[in-house]
């Protein structure tokens, strides 16, 4: 017998993947989203798919893969946000049939539906799929490659070699070297509590490991005619940097012991208060779970999923450079392991106490998504707190459902979508509201300026060069500032525009308020505070010299 009727399952999974896609519809947040959106259209503009760069200069961080997959995409759609999302989108749909397909081989078609509505409601996987990175396109990634893996280990045809291998080789073009680690981790602590010690000697594993360096080779050839070829190019203040040392090693290892160019300040506390929110609606049930089970005797789940996950984590931990978004790789295998919990939750007789914090926690949440509603006010606040009201009544009646197992899995997975829905329907929306890099680059268009000047080192830079039409040409120092000419014009923040005054008369175009908001702070995000915290981008144009800088 089903968890859920087949039907009912469809349809649940419908409406949470139609809750994901509205990110795809929205704008993209300053950061690393609009950094790759840029670095793709580049790909595009300068009809050059080996070569990384960012605002005319040489870019070395990530691999290639998620920008050769955001080019294709601007290819047939266009360059615009829809177009840099959608890849990603789909490799996070991946990550749903992946979950289902190893939940199924692990255990059952039962804990495969409670894990799938699992991953549809996390917090931090809706979060990534309006604020998209690399993140999407790894959870699909990795899910996949441990599948076929598993199913290499069980005797699995020839093809589940050559797909673990691919899985393994695109998630490495898009992250690293280091998500092998995440793919092996589960099967090492596998094979050891299983004695299995003639798996170290499997040729299957090795042929696995060399299909995936053949299949990474598109990836070293980039590395190597962007930089190891060009030994002149500069890089991190340097020339001389070989990329592929940087891909095997810097990128990686080198934040990991924080040797490589890009530094951290390492807590291994960070991951724990992170899982707490960031796998929301469902992270305070699962300790208590994997409690009980262990205490009393019962299995806390396959070896497989929680020595993926807890090698992960203590590596992340352990890690130098640590940013939330990158424990989202391991949700597939979280949610299979607390979907197992979940389906044997009634051999613990805990099940009301299970009841009890998630009914609390459903109460407290839809509290504070209608308080941060109100705070924030932003555009149609108002129904938006009745939205959530509203959901908070359906809520209360799932409690009345016949089975507490399903009523508890079903009100949490629409506690998740709820809060889903205000993040990615009023929030991340209503924040680029103040995002004003997109709405000077718009007037750009609408108004076809050129040339257009902007200041390399604001982070504005990034906003107005993706959405703009045209070319977009950049000053790199304030002597760069004074070699323009009269006509010209130039984007610049409220400080520079205050330097820009004693050396050129200039007449301002338009103006918009802005805020960098992936940094939001308490006082910008309290609507009456709010003013104080904001500063402005200008589009200017310029006239003459002043006389005293002739």
């Amino acid at each position: 017998m089903f968890f859920l009727k087949r039907k009912l399952f469809v349809w649940l999974c419908v409406l949470g993947i139609a809750i994901n896609a509205i990110g795809l519809f929205t704008g993209i947040m300053l950061g690393d989203g609009v950094l790759y959106a840029l670095i793709a259209k580049n790909m595009i503009v300068n009809n050059e798919y080996f070569f990384l760069t960012v605002n005319g200069l040489d870019w070395l961080d990530k691999p290639h893969f998620p920008f050769w997959c955001a080019a294709f995409s601007y290819h047939i759609f266009g360059i615009n946000d829809f177009a840099y999302k959608l890849p990603a989108f789909l490799f996070w749909l991946v990550g749903i049939l992946y979950t289902y397909a190893l939940s199924k081989r692990l255990y059952d078609k039962n804990v495969g539906q409670i894990a799938v509505l699992i991953y549809i409601s996390t917090l931090h996987l809706l979060i990534s799929n309006s604020d998209v990175r690399a993140e999407p396109y790894l959870t699909g990634m990795i899910v996949a490659a441990i599948y076929h893996c598993y199913r290499v280990y069980n005797g699995g045809t020839f093809k589940h070699l050559v797909f673990a291998a691919f899985w393994a080789a695109v998630a490495v073009m898009t992250k690293g070297i280091f998500v092998l680690i995440i793919i092996a981790s589960g099967f090492l602590v596998l094979w050891i509590i299983r004695k299995e010690w003639k798996q170290f000697l499997n040729y299957k594993w090795y042929l696995i490991v060399l299909l995936t360096l053949i299949f990474i080779l598109p990836e070293l050839y980039s590395l190597y005619v962007q930089f190891d070829a060009r030994p002149d190019a500069l890089v991190f203040g340097s020339t001389n940097v070989s990329g592929i040392k940087f891909f095997f090693w810097d990128s990686q290892f080198g934040r990991f012991v924080n040797s490589g160019p890009i530094k951290g300040a390492g807590d291994p506390f960070f991951y724990v208060h992170t899982l707490l929110w960031a796998f929301l609606p469902w992270s305070f049930i699962f300790p208590f779970l994997v409690y009980f089970s262990f205490k009393r005797k019962l299995s806390i789940g396959h070896p497989l999923l929680w020595g993926t996950f807890l090698l992960t984590f203590l590596m992340f931990s352990a890690s130098k450079f640590q940013l939330p978004h990158y424990l989202n790789v391991v949700f597939p295998i979280l949610s299979i392991w607390l979907a197992h919990l979940l389906a044997n939750v009634d051999k613990l007789s805990v099940i009301g106490v299970v009841d009890k914090i998630q009914r609390c926690l459903g109460i407290l949440l839809l509290v504070v998504l209608v308080l941060l509603t109100y705070l924030y006010h932003g555009t149609f606040w108002w129904l938006i707190c009745l939205v959530v009201l509203l959901i908070g009544g359906f809520f209360v009646i799932l409690y009345d459902y016949k089975s507490r197992m399903k009523r508890i899995v079903l009100s949490t997975f629409v506690l998740g979508l709820t809060i889903g829905l205000f993040y990615g329907a009023y929030l991340y929306p209503n924040l680029l509201v103040y995002q004003s890099g997109d709405h000077i680059a718009h007037y750009i268009n609408e108004h076809k300026l050129a040339p257009v000047y902007v200041m390399d080192n604001e982070i504005n830079t990034l906003a107005v060069g993706f959405q703009c039409d045209g070319p977009l040409d950049y000053l790199r120092s304030d002597e760069d500032l004074k070699k323009l000419d009269a006509g010209d014009f130039l984007v610049l923040h409220n400080e520079k525009l205050q330097e820009l005054s004693p050396i050129y008369d200039f007449s301002i175009l338009t103006s918009f308020l802005d805020y960098h908001v992936s940094k939001i702070k308490p006082r910008f995000f309290y609507y009456e505070s709010r003013e104080e915290t904001l500063g402005k981008l200008y589009l200017v144009q310029l006239k003459d010299k002043k006389e005293s800088d002739l």
